[in-house]
């Protein structure tokens, strides 16, 4: 590049007052993003990107604006109008015989356009003789690089684009990171490897094992020693996607680890990623890995650990490390939800699809697979897809009712290739698992009737499909000492009461316990006796994994009834519930052999629409910003409301801040385990009723009763296992 570059910039003076040369930027962005693009074989387009994204710089009224807000922010005054400048990174990817590269170099400060609105911009683009002098400039470097033969289908073209521009964002806010804020760009990288990693794990699993005693070598414990073994031991096979079938109780979190660990050694990969659907079960594994590995190398990604960043407050390293992993996935264990992962994946937005390049080369896990919405299902697996065959990622489907992923059908287009099973022969452990017996009552049973066989066990638990029949079933049950689980239940309420079931069980005291599906999945409990309301066959199966789980009886008791009158979710999951009903109707059904979840998603895929928003074909037409709005996993928007629960519970926190009129970091995060989400249609009547108190802008409080048995007293839809 031309020294006459030397005299254009690209950003105003850091605070050691240097100006930010453009030529500096241009070649570190483009060596940057160079190194990203690379980890899927894309590095000459990467480079070439990153040298055009920032051509509209050299234009004399950029450079103008960049002294006026030099001028501004050294003695005030008029704010300058700012001077566009992406558009002619655009601009020079079109003459520079490289096309597709304008979306991302046209929306690297604000989102990737559709080609109508794309096309449009470049017409109305107002350039001179500037850009011409300014591609002759670069003319040396720049080339144009021809995009992979595979992406001439429209589908992988368009995801292609997206992580281009992913390598291109994060390599432009590293570098102005750089040279605002060295000190945090000190902060950055991790210089751990896999095999420290897999080092500190194997001694940690060892140490698990040596604290069972041979007493206590009951066929759980041996099954989950087995399991582990054979995970452990695929760490060396090839690259591909592979099903991690394992009875609920299995130990397939650490299973799963154990795979993941071994896979990246052997095949030099650079992160596991775990997508998670529930926050609490995120909370838990995350703990766990953190404890082993340490925190500096796990990072925590979802939404009740982002919490509003203060200016004026001390970090510590290690807190200020994870929040700028946060931003691009830097770290070799990130832990996060299927929501963070997938919207970002289908994301528009520079700050959303800043990660996705450190996708590539790394293993992902996706937890309870089973729990993917159907409606989002064919364009999840597409792109899932596109991530194994072109970017170097090893999938692992986790779940003990695998979905019917293989092959190709007119009702979902699943994996070509082969799934491969992480462990032998897996239905010899539902076999050798099994652990309770089914009984599916013909009949439907009135609430009165229900609450009456309750009554029959001192220690039970029934697993509802709506808020509103737990609350029903739980005031008929007329029992002081029974126990109710719910979302409109704060964090600390709900591990509380799981506290409290999991002493009494231990203990042999009454338990009787009444719980929406908050209680199905990534929570440990034990009960000899579980009422399951009739719901999706794979709902059912978790709710059995709360049964005779260590296997301490010799058989435990799983109840599948028909409530009258009872409610349940619309749409897919009331078609799941009429699957399930047909699965459970036929004689020869048993729930212990894998291969019945095949044939009832088989069923389920031709009785629902798998791309309900038509996203499949937004992506063939590169429709970036449509592709983004439709694809939402939580379709209803929620709102964190602080409840009053406990002594003190968050009351000293809220006036704290009251007092102070802003909370700290520590205050946001100390709250959030108080708090219960509302819809936001909800929320803003009960604002302007009183019923929520504003405390400061963003912060909001219940003002009306938490009842200390089910939480929110007034009844309204339930935001059940909302995440994000």
């Amino acid at each position: 590049m031309e020294k006459e570059s030397h005299r254009l910039y690209a950003h105003t003076p850091n605070p050691d007052g240097n100006w930010h040369a453009l030529a500096d930027h241009l070649s570190a962005v483009s060596a940057l993003s160079q190194g990203f693009a690379d980890q899927f074989d894309a590095a000459e387009l990467g480079r070439t990107l990153g040298l055009l994204h920032d051509v509209g710089k050299f234009n004399p009224d950029f450079q103008r604006y960049l002294r006026l807000c030099w001028e501004f922010q050294s003695n005030g005054g008029t704010r300058p109008r700012s001077a566009p400048h992406s558009i002619y990174g655009a601009l020079t990817a079109s003459r520079n015989n490289t096309p597709l590269l304008a979306f991302a170099a046209e929306g690297h400060h604000g989102e990737i356009k559709d080609p109508s609105a794309l096309r449009q911009s470049l017409a109305n683009a107002q350039s001179s003789g500037w850009i011409s002098e300014a591609e002759a400039t670069l003319c040396n470097e720049l080339t144009a690089p021809d995009f992979p033969k595979w992406t001439s289908d429209p589908t992988a073209c368009e995801f292609f684009v997206r992580m281009l521009f992913s390598c291109l964002v994060d390599a432009d806010w590293l570098d102005t990171e750089a040279h605002f804020n060295r000190w945090k760009t000190e902060m950055r990288g991790n210089a751990v490897s896999m095999a420290d990693l897999w080092q500190l794990f194997e001694r940690d699993q060892q140490l698990l094992m040596d604290s069972i005693s041979p007493n206590s070598d009951n066929p759980v414990n041996q099954a989950r020693r087995e399991i582990y073994k054979a995970c452990a031991s695929a760490g060396d096979n090839a690259q591909g996607v592979y099903r991690l079938t394992v009875p609920t109780g299995g130990g397939k979190t650490r299973s799963a680890m154990g795979f993941a660990l071994r896979h990246a050694i052997h095949h030099g990969l650079n992160r596991i990623i775990l997508a998670i659907p529930y926050t609490s079960i995120i909370d838990q594994n995350a703990q766990v890995y953190k404890r082993i590995f340490g925190e500096e190398n796990v990072l925590e990604h979802h939404s009740s650990v982002d919490v509003p960043s203060d200016p004026n407050e001390e970090q510590s390293e290690t807190e200020l490390r994870r929040q700028l992993s946060a931003e691009n996935w830097d770290m070799p264990i990130v832990v996060t939800t299927t929501v963070q992962l997938f919207e970002s994946l289908f994301s528009n937005k520079p700050s959303r699809c800043r990660k996705l390049h450190n996708l590539a080369n790394s293993v992902l896990v996706l937890d309870e697979v089973q729990t993917l919405p159907v409606g989002l299902l064919q364009p999840i697996l597409d792109v899932l897809k596109e991530l194994v065959e072109h970017y170097g990622v090893s999938l692992v489907l986790s779940t003990a009712t695998q979905p019917a992923f293989s092959g190709e059908s007119p009702y979902l287009k699943g994996f070509t290739s082969q799934l491969l099973e992480l462990v032998p022969d897996p239905g010899q452990y539902f076999k050798s698992l099994k652990r309770v017996d089914y009984d599916i009552v013909t009949d439907n049973w009135s609430w009165e009737r229900t609450a009456n066989e309750m009554r029959q066990h001192d220690q039970v638990l029934c697993v509802l499909n709506s808020r509103k029949d737990a609350l029903e079933l739980f005031g008929l049950l007329d029992d002081s000492k029974a126990l109710h689980l719910s979302t409109l239940m704060c964090p600390a309420h709900r591990r509380r009461v799981l506290a409290e079931i999991t002493r009494r069980l231990a203990a042999g005291e009454s338990c009787r316990v009444v719980s929406t599906q908050v209680v199905e999945a990534g929570v440990d409990l034990d009960f000899p006796v579980v009422f399951r309301a009739m719901g999706p066959l794979d709902r059912i199966v978790q709710a059995a994994g709360r049964c005779n789980r260590e296997g301490k009886l010799d058989k435990g008791s799983v109840v599948v009834f028909t409530p009258e009158g009872g409610r349940a979710p619309k749409g897919v999951y009331g078609t799941a519930m009429a699957e399930a009903g047909i699965t459970l109707s036929q004689p020869e059904c048993d729930l212990h052999d894998p291969a019945v979840f095949d044939s009832y998603f088989q069923r389920l895929w031709q009785s629902a629409n798998v791309d309900t928003n038509g996203i499949c074909t937004l992506r063939q037409r590169l429709n970036f910003p449509e592709t983004a709005k439709k694809f939402e996993m939580i379709t209803e928007d929620t709102v964190p409301v602080v409840v009053r629960y406990g002594d003190p519970g968050p009351g000293n926190v809220l006036d704290a801040v009251r007092c102070n009129g802003h909370a700290s970091r520590d205050d946001w995060r100390n709250l959030q385990a108080y708090t219960v989400s509302i819809f936001q249609g909800q929320f803003q009547r009960y604002l302007n009723d009183g019923v929520i108190d504003q405390v400061i802008e963003g912060l909001y409080v219940w003002a009306a009763t938490y009842d200390e048995r089910t939480g929110i007293s007034e009844q309204f839809t339930d935001p059940a296992d909302l995440i994000a």
